[in-house]
């Protein structure tokens, strides 16, 4: 239960187009670091997409690691 109490999850992040490759989201997450600090917890966890290389070489770039992987079966509603 600990690990809970210590790791804040973030959700739907996004940079518009136009704004992408400016430094926005590298400072956005540097303010949200110093915010999670002050909360008192020590870990902020986020899933991103197996296809947003972009966004995994970012998040990379910032220190994240990866720590689980999704996976998933199409099951045919018809034979």
């Amino acid at each position: 239960m600990l690990g809970f109490l210590s790791c804040k999850d973030l959700y739907n992040i996004e940079v518009a187009e136009s704004y992408r490759r400016q430094g926005h989201a590298k400072r956005a997450f540097a303010a949200l670091e110093l915010f999670v600090r002050s909360l008192g917890l020590s870990v902020i966890g986020l899933h991103v997409f197996a296809f947003n290389s972009g966004a995994q070489a970012l998040y990379a770039s910032l220190g994240y690691e990866v720590t689980g992987i999704n996976m998933q079966k199409q099951i045919p509603l018809t034979d």
